[in-house]
């Protein structure tokens, strides 16, 4: 079991020697290379592969967990946007691209067209793209729902401590934000593997986590609860809705939900059956009861922070059904 483990990590090396004997690693594209063989296993190992799997992979660089998803049987469609590391890839892949079971594509990852018949996202992004990543994965998602597909069974990404802790929301309040609490409204978070500096080389600054995604409808969730007036009073908002009612609020998040109500959101004309008029209706009539149910007592003079993944989604419900006359002043 030992030599096993040994020789594991010995090819892991390899694989990033390979590499190095060709290039350096750019620090404009934050190439951190993942050498830790126990780090790379439980990445599998928490997306649960199964040998049907077609995984996504970004920023595969020297193919370190590229390999481990292979061994793992799964079909990997890995995405590069480094030209040397792409032609790396090629080179040391060459017999898993033959067979189909790989695919190497040099390009943008955030930019260019997914495959249709994803069931994963597995890998360890550049830090500075965790969000945009994050943002297209949702739209992933949701497009592939939309077109009657079973969508993603599980997303695995290696992100930097901080910035998984906003997505987890795991440090109270002031992790609360937008990314977090949309992402929330679709998806179960868990914060796993905490990864140390001495796992990558070169080694990046601060830690990394392992974080997995699972689809998980918030929405389907309290409609099913007799508690939660979404499974009585309320219709659900249209999620798009609810997303720039989120990211609204967010964007001044010291004041009141009361003071960023007052004025519609940017892009409220793009949500269909949304105007200003219908807005500013919705807003006078919702400041008429401060006691909503499903939301905190005196809800308008909290700060966004204050609210739960599931007050946004209530708040959402009583603007979208809420017209004149709807409650009556106290």
């Amino acid at each position: 079991m030992l030599m096993a483990a040994d020789e594991a990590s010995e090819q892991v090396r390899e694989l990033v020697e390979l590499l190095l004997d060709r290039t350096r690693p750019d620090k404009r594209l934050g190439q951190h290379f993942l050498l830790d063989e126990t780090v790379l296993a439980r990445a599998v190992e928490l997306a649960d592969i199964q040998s049907d799997a077609r995984v996504l992979e970004v920023g595969p660089g020297p193919g370190t967990l590229t390999k481990s998803l292979l061994d793992a049987g799964a079909l990997v469609h890995a995405i590069e946007l480094d030209s040397e590391a792409a032609a790396h890839l090629h080179r040391v892949f060459s017999a898993e691209i033959g067979n189909h079971r790989l695919e190497v594509v040099e390009g943008d990852a955030v930019a260019i067209a997914w495959p249709d018949g994803l069931t994963h996202v597995v890998c360890n992004p550049p830090y500075q793209i965790s969000s945009p990543l994050i943002e297209r994965i949702e739209r992933y998602q949701r497009d592939a729902l939309r077109m009657g597909n079973s969508g993603l069974a599980a997303v695995v990404l290696l992100l930097q401590e901080e910035f998984a802790t906003k997505v987890g929301m795991t440090a109270g309040e002031p992790s609360h934000g937008p990314l977090g609490m949309s992402l929330a409204f679709s998806w179960r978070c868990e914060l796993d593997l905490k990864v140390p500096p001495h796992s990558f080389s070169p080694h990046p600054a601060v830690d990394s986590r392992m974080v997995k995604l699972t689809p998980d409808d918030l929405v389907t969730v309290l409609m099913q609860d007799p508690g939660h007036p979404l499974g009585e009073t309320l219709e659900p908002a249209d999620a798009r809705f609810s997303r720039l009612l989120v990211r609204h609020c967010f964007e001044q998040r010291r004041k009141k939900l009361r003071n960023r109500l007052a004025n519609p959101p940017k892009r409220l004309l793009r949500i269909p059956g949304w105007h200003r008029s219908r807005w500013s209706d919705a807003v006078q009539e919702l400041s008429k009861g401060d006691e909503l149910a499903g939301l905190p007592s005196s809800f308008l003079d909290l700060r966004p922070e204050s609210l739960t993944q599931q007050e946004w989604l209530t708040l959402s419900s009583w603007l979208s059904m809420l017209e004149i006359g709807t409650l009556q002043a106290d």
